[in-house]
């Protein structure tokens, strides 16, 4: 038992650190080692960059942001060198992988250099991460609207027009999201596929061999470790809200525009020639079909896989297949819509 609990406790140390090598390129050593400590978190965590661009007056901005997940508790330097006026160093770090730094420890009450660094990091994660997610919370990036089919029914002069649409999540920012969470964020445990197959097991073995002592049912309750309630923001993923959510995780800030609510405003409009006749607006409600606003605490309900999920952080649930579909009805001269090219729907600003 002893052997283990030792290579339990091995395997949690090796999941959040990991030893790397790793050169830094540098007008001075300091900015060398600077980047040498960047590459090192690269190599481990990965790097998630969004850009912004923004018109102010005739005047273009630029932005990009750039987050490394992780920490280096450590590092020693191999060998520095100088070639052509760059300073080059090669180090070895000792990389923490827990990649948002919620809560700092040490013994006793001095504040020493590594807390007060430790303190420095989590700071710029924390900054960092908020304006990344901010960058992806903008409805309009999230959000696309397809026509599905239209229907034409002449009345000589006049013609009405029955439109079908949906909105739908763009694949793009779906992916970008996840890639997000996954780069930035700790994962969440909602619990796993894998407990639920020893509880089966468990109970298979109990109907199949009585005379079997509980050990599949001991190996099951070891296995179902009571996530902790968390007050950080995550985000989560699943195919439909009928399926079970596939991930999640802890992202720390929450994106208030798309979690809005679940009224999609539209706009149509007809594409002519010579400009765009507006057909009205519309408010699509998406029925939970795309996301859903989780507390701590909430149980939702898979209807397809019959399972019950408690979330014990507040966040979004986002579903990669959900879609909400709306249909609009409008009439128009005859020949005007003889002369359109194209009949649109836009997503309105929420905020």
């Amino acid at each position: 038992m002893k052997w283990l609990w030792l290579m339990l406790s091995l395997a949690v140390t090796s999941a959040q650190s990991a030893e790397v090598m790793a050169t830094g390129f540098g007008k001075t050593v300091d900015d060398a080692l600077q980047n040498a400590k960047t590459a090192a978190l690269e190599q481990v965590t990965g790097t998630f960059v969004t850009a912004q661009a923004t018109l102010e007056g005739d005047r273009h901005h630029s932005r990009t942001d750039q987050y490394n997940g992780g920490l280096i508790r450590t590092h020693q330097v191999i060998s520095v060198a100088e070639e052509d006026g760059l300073i080059i160093m090669l180090i070895k770090a000792d990389v923490d992988t827990d990649k948002v730094n919620t809560v700092i420890s040490s013994t006793g009450a001095e504040i020493t250099e590594t807390v007060a660094d430790q303190l420095e990091k989590a700071r710029d994660d924390f900054e960092k991460t908020r304006r990344i997610v901010a960058a992806l919370d903008e409805p309009a990036q999230a959000f696309a609207v397809r026509v599905t089919k239209v229907r034409y029914r002449n009345r000589g002069e006049m013609t009405d027009v029955e439109v079908d649409g949906e909105v739908v999540f763009n694949p793009k920012w779906y992916d970008d999201v996840r890639l997000m969470a996954r780069t930035i964020g700790r994962p969440v445990d909602i619990g796993s596929a894998w407990r639920e197959a020893l509880w089966g097991l468990a109970a298979l073995t109990a109907i199949v061999n009585p005379l079997i002592t509980g050990t599949a049912f001991s190996i099951a309750r070891a296995a179902q470790v009571t996530p902790k309630a968390s007050e950080e923001y995550m985000a989560c993923f699943g195919k439909d809200n009928g399926w079970d959510v596939d991930e999640c995780y802890e992202i720390r800030h929450p994106m208030p525009r798309i979690m809005g609510g679940h009224r999609l405003p539209l706009a149509g409009k007809l594409v002519l020639d010579d400009g765009e006749m507006g057909l009205g607006r519309l408010n699509v409600d998406s029925g939970w079909q795309m996301l859903l606003n989780v507390q701590v605490g909430q149980r939702i309900y898979f209807s397809k896989n019959g399972k019950e999920r408690k979330f014990l952080n507040p966040g979004i649930v986002l579903f990669e297949k959900g879609k909400a579909t709306f249909q609009h009805t409008f009439s128009e001269r005859t020949a005007t819509i003889g002369k359109a090219t194209n009949v649109q729907f836009d997503l309105l600003s929420r905020i």
